[in-house]
């Protein structure tokens, strides 16, 4: 189903159509002079084709939005008052079917048959009899002053991005190769490995052997050698072990043999002497 928004730009192509030159002054959601009320659309010609007539539009897209409108028809007076001519544009001529409209409205709907851009005009709007237009025009020329102003900081903003972006991008292509790796400290790390392999050339291709060298091999290479020196750890781990286990047994050896040789001489302490016995 089509929304508020989609009917605006419905409008749009009916008032600025693709490819020829805007006709007109194109202010959605503008707020009416001295109040806060909206109109869904002012549009205001500016040329021969486009007219110089002020153009109002209320946009609804249910039947409940309409009573909602026609309750109080009052609530398009701050604008309408200023306008050449008026309409409730709706997303159906059922949304307006049995109803009591205003005789200032005219109701627009969007295209049929054969049309695609043209709005359909379900009653036409008749010509009003607007107040002095001065504060209308006013305030579509703030409006289109800040709008205007806006949409040059954006450009700007878009520009100056745009140039730093082709800044970056230029020393970039121009960097050394080497200098691109000026970074986190694994980066450096990394560097230096290729460095000592002989570099890596523009295929991708590491060092200078007859055969060719990829990142895949240098990384199996390097996982291996850590797998060799786990083992290496693992049984260095081993042999310590063994050669603590030795050196206690030693120790125990040399104490049981001490505390043999301490009763030995012990028990030949209490012999009695050969001489005196003879």
């Amino acid at each position: 189903m089509s929304t508020a928004s989609d009917m605006v730009e419905m409008l749009r192509r009916h008032y600025l159509p693709a490819g020829k030159p805007p006709a007109g002054i194109f202010a959605p959601e503008i707020q009416a002079p001295d109040s806060a009320r909206r109109a869904d659309l002012i549009f205001q010609g500016c040329t021969a084709a486009g007219g110089d007539e002020l153009i109002g539009h209320e946009v609804k897209v249910t039947r409940a939005d309409v009573l909602v409108e026609l309750a109080d028809p009052t609530k398009s007076d701050p604008w309408q008052r200023y306008c050449d001519r008026w309409w409730l544009v709706v997303l159906d001529p059922s949304l307006v079917d049995g109803l009591d409209l205003p005789p200032s409205w005219g109701v627009m709907a969007p295209p049929s048959g054969r049309r695609t851009r043209a709005m359909t005009v379900v009653v036409p709007a008749p010509k009003l009899n607007p107040a002095e237009k001065a504060p209308a025009l006013r305030t579509l020329a703030t409006w289109l002053h800040w709008r205007q102003h806006n949409a040059t900081e954006q450009l700007e903003r878009s520009q100056r991005e745009a140039e730093r972006l082709r800044e970056a991008n230029t020393a970039l292509h121009n960097r050394n190769p080497r200098d691109r790796f000026n970074g986190p400290q694994h980066d450096q790390v990394l560097l230096e490995i290729v460095e000592k392999l002989g570099g890596v050339d523009i295929s991708g291709r590491i060092g200078t052997w007859a055969h060719q060298v990829t990142t895949d091999d240098v990384v199996m290479a390097l996982r291996d050698l850590g797998s060799v020196y786990h083992h290496a750890q693992s049984v260095a781990l081993r042999a310590r072990g063994v050669a603590r286990d030795l050196n206690r047994l030693l120790r125990g050896v040399d104490e049981a043999t001490l505390r043999d040789l301490d009763q030995a001489a012990a028990r030949l302490s209490k012999l009695p002497n050969l001489k005196e016995a003879s």
